[in-house]
């Protein structure tokens, strides 16, 4: 079918993002495309050996950009694509790419740039919609997310944007019938800054062990509230778990089968892949009401599984308990949650969706030539051009330090800010449209 290169950070071992990649890599494959995953190298933050590890089913390769600079990054992306020739760049998020194809271009070189979008947020779209000149295609895995992009002044046009949800593999075993105790899960990162509201465990726990003498809370995850909720669970001693990160096999075999119903508190989510893969095994999802889930109609309110508002683990916990007290909705509920994932989002369909998509991609008359970017020109303050500078720190092995993963390989970032203002206000008119459609409105 043809070469594609995926461009994926590595400095999350474990993540949604990671096991999209997987399953992307391994859909394309079987299709007759010939995939490499090029994973970010820096410094300190970005190691593609910890990838390989997990992941060793990757065909993969190092784009080199630990001199810590943007232009180190531009050029170890350019590298990169030079030496794999792909026909089709996949990029999950790294900022610096949009700059290398568009230099690549400029020089000569006739490659493809299929830029997906994760999440819901303004900037990640404003940040595409800002590189529409570059960016051939957009993927988005979030309905919210695809209707700004695909509507109102400067979007993309239909031919040149796709809403592909993630895949959920079928469970490994089926999930355990149990009267005593009520297990309740959590997957996903213990954070708070990435909207997971990892801190709402607590209050949630606290609440439910009041209303149920017998529930359990199983947790598997890792990130910066990982001590705060080790510490959280340290009263509760039997009935808090905490398993720290666990892999989808992992989560599948030992997690996932164990546990009725699932908690998620985040404020937004791209497309909730931790909830999905929970449903898949007939466990019933109690979610927070995140951006765009109604739009979205992965999680159906009394339908497969049920919601309550962001900020109200309380609210969680009385309809968690709720369901421990009538066994009859919550196998009602479970039944439905796991019809719904094997019917819609199964990995057969996800492979052939990004198939046809790739292929459709490769197919578009391409973009305009662009002009010589500004950044091949740039001074730095020795009087040479950034390029020229960058060849000289790559020879001294001059290395900038960073104090995060986002500073050493940025993700998406938007230098408009009206865009990105403007596109917050229309994701919420869509949003707020989609919630009063919702049956549960």
């Amino acid at each position: 079918m043809g070469r594609a290169l995926i461009i994926y950070y590595s400095s999350s071992v474990v993540c949604g993002v990671g096991t999209w990649v997987e399953s992307l890599a391994q859909g394309l494959d079987e299709r007759g495309w010939e995939v490499t995953v090029g994973l970010a190298w820096g410094r300190h933050f970005h190691d593609p050996r910890r990838i390989g590890a997990c992941r060793p089913s990757l065909r993969t390769c190092w784009i080199d950009g630990r001199t810590g600079t943007e232009e180190g990054r531009v050029q170890a992306i350019e590298r990169t694509i030079r030496r794999v020739r792909p026909d089709v760049v996949v990029l999950t998020c790294l900022d610096s790419a949009f700059e290398a194809v568009r230099r690549l271009r400029y020089g000569g070189t006739k490659v493809r740039l299929l830029a997906t979008n994760h999440g819901n947020f303004a900037h990640q779209a404003a940040s595409l919609l800002e590189r529409i000149d570059v960016v051939d295609m957009a993927v988005c895995v979030g309905r919210l997310s695809f209707e700004v992009m695909s509507s109102g002044a400067g979007a993309f046009p239909p031919e040149r944007i796709r809403h592909i949800p993630n895949a959920v593999p079928p469970p490994l075993r089926a999930r355990e019938v149990h009267v005593s105790p009520f297990r309740v899960g959590y997957a996903g990162r213990l954070d708070d800054e990435a909207c997971k509201r990892a801190s709402d465990l607590g209050p949630f726990f606290d609440a439910l062990a009041r209303l149920s003498t017998t529930a359990e809370l199983w947790i598997a995850g890792d990130g910066p509230q990982a001590g705060a909720v080790r510490a959280m669970a340290a009263p509760f001693a039997g009935r808090v778990c905490c398993f720290g990160r666990l892999s989808r096999t992992q989560l599948y075999q030992d997690f996932y089968p164990c546990l009725d119903v699932l908690v998620s508190f985040s404020s937004s989510e791209g497309w909730g892949l931790s909830i999905a893969e929970a449903m898949a095994h007939g466990v019933v999802p109690v979610s927070s009401a995140f951006s765009g889930i109604h739009l979205e109609g992965l999680v159906r309110e009394g339908v497969n599984g049920l919601v309550f508002p962001v900020g109200q683990p309380a609210r969680a916990a009385e309809l968690a308990a709720g369901l421990f007290c009538d066994p009859v909705r919550l196998d009602v509920l479970a039944r439905q949650a796991a019809a719904d994932i094997q019917e819609n989002y199964s990995p057969a369909r996800f492979g052939n969706a990004w198939s046809r998509t790739l292929t459709d991609c490769l197919a578009l008359p391409a973009l305009p030539l662009v002009s010589q970017p500004v950044s091949l020109s740039r001074r730095s303050r020795f009087g040479l051009r950034e390029p020229q500078l960058e060849r000289i720190r790559r020879l001294l092995r001059r290395r900038v330090p960073h104090a995060s993963a986002g500073e050493e390989w940025p993700h998406y970032r938007c230098g408009d800010a009206a865009l990105t203002e403007r596109l917050a206000r229309e994701m919420a008119v869509i949003e707020n449209r989609g919630a009063s459609s919702s049956p549960s409105a």
